[in-house]
């Protein structure tokens, strides 16, 4: 039986099951342990900011700003993403560091507020949780310390600065270190360890 038969009696008897060639998104660095990890280079994105009235330091505003490389780790049901620097693929050894952006705590996970995760057909599609994070609104920096979240820099300041009059690319000497790698999310316990992660001025 030929490849061209075999596909054909296939395609007849069974056609759900038929072979089909599943396109690999480069940008998919591990799957598994129910999570998907892939990252981003350094790029412009949409920015929604929402006033909250539960922080004065929030505003109102939108702008295409410049982002650092991300790495970005989903579970299904909750998402984690981290700064690194460079514009090239990182490797398991490369430095995780704060994202820069308000709606993370410490560990490196999103607070969802009122923003609506991926349904479960589309939770295996890296494009679904971007726009989960980047089509909400960001409302208040998960830190009351001013320091944490962008090196040297009050974060509501600065991203009224970037709507403001954006900058072309992320500072890099403004990311946060956070004292993991790339290489530490692979973990089996790895969600587990982020949980404990704490900050100074984090609520």
């Amino acid at each position: 039986m030929t490849e061209e038969d075999f596909a054909a009696l296939v395609a007849q008897l069974a056609p759900k099951s038929r072979p089909q060639v599943e396109w690999q998104d480069h940008s998919v660095l591990a799957r598994g342990l129910g999570r998907m990890i892939w990252w981003t280079p350094p790029m412009t994105r949409a920015m929604f900011f929402a006033a909250s009235k539960h922080n004065a330091r929030s505003f109102r505003g939108q702008a295409m700003c410049p982002v650092p490389g991300m790495v970005w780790q989903a579970t299904g049901t909750s998402l984690y993403v981290y700064a690194f620097e460079g514009d090239g693929m990182p490797t398991q050894e490369t430095p995780l560091f704060q994202a820069p952006l308000f709606n993370v705590w410490a560990s490196g996970q999103v607070c969802h507020g009122n923003a609506v995760a991926p349904v479960d057909g589309k939770k295996g599609e890296t494009r679904e949780w971007e726009k989960f994070l980047f089509g909400s609104r960001f409302t208040h920096p998960n830190f009351t310390e001013k320091d944490r979240l962008i090196l040297g820099e009050d974060p509501a300041v600065f991203w009224k600065m970037m709507v403001t009059k954006p900058l072309k690319t992320f500072p890099k000497k403004k990311l946060v270190k956070i004292g993991f790698k790339v290489g530490d999310l692979l973990a089996p316990d790895f969600t587990a360890r982020a949980s404990k992660m704490t900050a100074q001025g984090e609520f």
